[in-house]
């Protein structure tokens, strides 16, 4: 089995026991294990480089602590050329459409607003990262 790596900035993760607990049955039922890395903030010192190509995918709250925003967090792991599947999430939908849209469009993030289907939309965030992941070994002859 290969590690599906999840690369999580959220202040609440004790909030997401129950969750984690569920995407490591569902990545288990795909062949895969689950690793996740959690901050509660992204840290000045944090070195991009260290996690280009470690992660699979970046789950990550819209408001973090300190007053940080995860478009924060996306702006520098795209300036850093880590182009890694992303989930954005918040349970203030008006402010998440605020920040993502028009003049503010965040390319290549899936978007959850509202807790209310969040384990559901990580289910299919993964699904569709381990989909690509697949075709990706597949297509240069590893599987």
């Amino acid at each position: 089995m290969s590690t599906f790596k999840i690369l999580w900035f959220e202040d609440n993760i004790e909030n997401f026991s129950d969750i984690i607990s569920n995407l490591k049955k569902h990545l288990i039922k795909i062949n895969r294990t689950f690793e996740h890395e959690p901050h509660d903030r992204y840290p000045l010192d944090f070195d991009v480089k260290m996690f280009e190509g470690d992660y699979s995918v970046a789950f990550i709250d819209l408001n973090l602590n300190n007053g940080q925003k995860g478009i924060e967090i996306i702006e520098v792991l795209r300036k850093h050329g880590t182009f890694m599947d992303i989930l954005l999430y918040s349970n203030n939908p008006a402010e998440l459409e605020k920040l993502t849209e028009g003049d503010n469009y965040v390319e290549g993030v899936f978007r959850h607003a509202t807790m209310t289907g969040i384990e559901a939309k990580m289910i299919e965030v993964i699904d569709q990262v381990n989909y690509k992941e697949i075709m990706v070994l597949k297509r240069n002859g590893h599987i």
